[in-house]
């Protein structure tokens, strides 16, 4: 797995490590938290960051650049509590701490699309309501899309009657029927989908979209962490993130 980061084209890629960190405040001091219950500082926050990024920066053979993104915030009498991810690119952000990724769509109705099918077809968001649905979005030369696909895989086969599992990327159809002969990828695939990525402002792949059975976007995640034990290599995680969403969804 790891010549497999090092040697993919890292052109336009982000990878999304994903904490859950509401932000707490004792007299509108704020604090980060990792797993909802205990309380970090900025500063200790900044360098669990900066681990991330030199660790992922060795993995991949050149410097990678870190990021805060808030995706949602609730505030209490005596605490600010904000959910953020880490986001790790090799393209250096303006800014450390930015909007969280499909902000503006939290919440509301999805935007209804009709794109291409690998069968040439057309395929309407309308057809997906009734169900929840996961939707990946991703490209042919993103190393963690391609890692996390067997995870995907493995979920899609347990859910399939309860989901709508989805991919969506701005490829051609030739480029993705080629690279589906080498990995298998077993969501129904849309395609051509550069205008509909533009319009949600996707930048950071993988990226994976969970609506409720009314077409609601209820979640934004980034792609499966990447984890690693003391003296092991960095693998793909299980994907208990994603199954607890679709758990609560389905």
């Amino acid at each position: 797995m790891l010549a497999t980061i090092k040697t993919q084209n890292m052109k336009h890629l982000t990878i999304i490590l994903f904490f859950l960190i509401p932000i707490a405040s004792f007299s509108q001091t704020t604090y980060y938290t990792t797993d909802g219950k205990n309380r970090i500082t900025k500063a200790e926050a900044n360098k669990m960051l900066s681990d991330q990024v030199a660790k992922m920066s060795d993995v991949m053979g050149k410097q990678l650049y870190g990021s805060l993104t808030i995706n949602d915030t609730e505030t209490k009498k005596d605490s600010i509590i904000s959910r953020i991810t880490f986001a790790i690119s090799d393209k250096k952000s303006e800014n450390l701490i930015n909007s969280g990724p499909l902000s503006e769509y939290k919440n509301k109705v999805f935007p209804e699309f009709d794109l291409n099918t690998l069968m040439d077809k057309k395929f309407n968001s309308a057809e997906l309501k009734g169900k929840p649905t996961m939707i990946n979005f991703w490209f042919t030369r993103c190393a963690p899309c391609i890692d996390e696909m067997p995870v995907l895989n493995k979920i899609k086969e347990k859910y399939k009657d309860d989901f709508n599992f989805i991919a969506i990327t701005y490829e051609k159809k030739e480029d993705v029927e080629k690279f589906l002969k080498k990995h298998p990828f077993e969501f129904e695939h849309l395609i051509d989908a550069k205008d509909f990525t533009d319009q949600l402002g996707i930048k950071a792949y993988p990226m994976n979209l969970f609506l409720d059975k009314e077409g609601v976007l209820k979640y934004v995640k980034g792609g499966i962490p990447y984890e690693s034990k003391e003296g092991e290599e960095l693998k793909m995680g299980e994907g208990n993130e994603i199954i607890e969403i679709i758990e609560k969804l389905k």
